[in-house]
């Protein structure tokens, strides 16, 4: 028989993360006001390299989970920050979907099917 593998999402970590990769983008949008575009795709990257960083040590369901929870912390920070419009909204969405997919790219462990 073999042992369930834990899902729990380390809190403090994941919460840091996605605090990290929003402000580290803020911080950015600071000394380029030129180009605000390049804020919203450095968001998108930072979450997904937070996600593949504190999951690094994660097993099984809790990859996806943690990654799901960094971008959903990293959406809403923006979100909190800029605003409710609608292309702030479109980039949350994305930055949550680079969570995940930065917490499991590249880690054949966690696919569907296995």
């Amino acid at each position: 028989m073999t042992t369930p593998v834990p899902t729990r999402v380390p809190v403090l970590p994941v919460v840091a993360a996605g605090v990290g990769a929003q402000l580290l983008d803020d911080l950015l949008f600071v000394f380029l006001p030129s180009f605000p575009g390049a804020a919203a795709i450095v968001a998108i990257a930072f979450t997904a390299l937070a996600a593949k960083l504190v999951t690094r040590n994660l097993h099984g369901q809790a990859v996806p989970r943690a990654g799901l929870a960094i971008g959903a912390v990293s959406a809403a920070l923006g979100l909190w920050i800029s605003g409710l419009g609608l292309v702030a909204i479109l980039v949350a969405g994305i930055t949550v979907l680079a969570g995940v997919g930065g917490a499991v790219l590249g880690r054949p462990e966690v696919r569907p099917g296995r």
